[in-house]
């Protein structure tokens, strides 16, 4: 793992074991940690990717979280 990497998973992981640990089941959680840290991953990734991805029919949602929102409630506000 490059140094970038790490800091910047460690920058993120206190809003990250937020959003997981709101979820009850070890489950649900473990699939939530993993769509998040292919989320960083892809955020990473140069742009062309992400252009690429829309391309083949995939669709990107982005909210901006506030601390202490639920992420339920962002579901809900479109």
């Amino acid at each position: 793992m490059s140094s970038a990497r790490y800091k910047r998973l460690l920058t993120n992981l206190p809003s990250m074991a937020a959003i997981v640990n709101a979820f009850q089941s070890p489950e649900v959680q473990v699939q939530v940690y993993s769509s998040l840290i292919d989320a960083l991953d892809e955020a990473e990734r140069p742009s062309s990717d992400t252009r690429s991805s829309r391309r083949n029919g995939t669709a990107e949602v982005e909210h901006d979280l506030v601390e202490g929102d639920s992420i339920h409630s962002m579901a809900n506000d479109d």
